[in-house]
């Protein structure tokens, strides 16, 4: 008797490449210990650098005028309220010797968790990775970014990432949860109500230079998730258009055996309520396999790392 295959529908497809997707985020390939180790550096490199920030705020506004600012205002009201919490600073090296005022080198230094990304990042890119784990956790894409990089203007794009903000506290202004919890570790007493570019702050050479490597070691550690991401999305758009080739659930099975995807037929069922294949599963699975090489070369993760502490290493 012949045995009657069983076709694929757009459930059991989307099963499947979720099945895929979720071995391929948990195999260790070189992108992923690089990006797990960059969030560990990471960490670090933000309470250095927010401890060299306290100690340029502080010399700037001392915490005995703050103080004194906050006794007069509860005292006489709205009309000392000068003091206010602030997580962005406009740092200013005071070391070099320009004549000219405006060479003097001086920059934005951001803590918050939306703080403006250079090139092709976003201000919640920094978000998604960091908070990578808790997203997931809770259902949503934190890799939704990197998917979505050529349809910026979706809707779909949108209404992800708005899910994304309200999980974190930082939906239409909102600070709340994560994000207010963020900005509470991260935030300093400053004296004047002016925008933090009219309010410059002096600090030396040295501790200038230790802020710069903490922007660049933030921009370092968002690359470091988008390479991961962008090699994971790179596969799974090869594996999504055979998959929508593919007629039956037997040539999706062997394509995910051959990936080193364990997948029981019957269990896959359980949940899931013609064109010509140009994606033979055998060659697909061998493309794949071969830009997925699980790399165990310490000496490559080694180099990364000593790469990223050179960033964020504060003299």
């Amino acid at each position: 008797m012949t045995q009657t295959k069983t076709r694929l529908n757009s459930d059991l497809r989307k099963k499947m490449g979720g099945l895929i997707q979720s071995f391929f985020e948990t195999q260790k390939t070189s992108e992923l210990e690089n990006f797990k180790s960059a969030k560990e550096d990471m960490t670090v490199a933000y309470d250095r650098a927010f401890k060299t920030a306290t100690k340029i705020v502080q010399r700037a506004y001392p915490t005995d005028d703050v103080a004194t600012l906050n006794a007069f205002k509860k005292k006489y009201g709205n009309a000392c309220d000068v003091v206010a919490k602030d997580s962005c600073f406009y740092f200013a090296n005071t070391d070099t010797n320009q004549k000219n005022q405006n060479d003097i080198d001086a920059e934005h230094f951001d803590f918050k968790l939306d703080a403006t990304m250079s090139g092709r990042f976003n201000s919640i890119d920094f978000s998604l990775a960091y908070f990578r784990d808790e997203l997931k956790g809770n259902g949503l894409n934190p890799e939704i970014n990197i998917q979505q990089q050529e349809k910026q203007s979706s809707p779909y794009l949108t209404q992800e990432l708005d899910k994304v903000k309200k999980f974190l506290g930082m939906y239409q202004g909102d600070t709340s949860g994560i994000s207010g919890e963020w900005k509470d570790r991260y935030s300093l007493d400053v004296i004047g109500t002016s925008y933090c570019r009219s309010r410059t702050i002096p600090c030396s050479s040295n501790e200038y230079e230790q802020m710069r490597a903490f922007k660049n070691a933030r921009q370092s550690f968002v690359q470091s998730h988008y390479t991961w991401g962008e090699a994971i999305h790179k596969d799974m758009q090869d594996i999504t258009n055979a998959l929508k080739d593919y007629k039956y659930i037997s040539d999706a099975i062997e394509l995910a055996s051959r990936l080193g995807v364990n997948v029981n037929e019957n269990e896959l069922q359980k949940t899931v309520g013609v064109s010509l294949t140009i994606y033979q599963p055998e060659n697909l699975a061998n493309l794949i396999l071969s830009r997925r090489i699980k790399q165990d070369n310490k000496s490559v993760i080694a180099q990364f790392k000593k790469a990223r502490q050179s960033q964020v290493s504060v003299n």
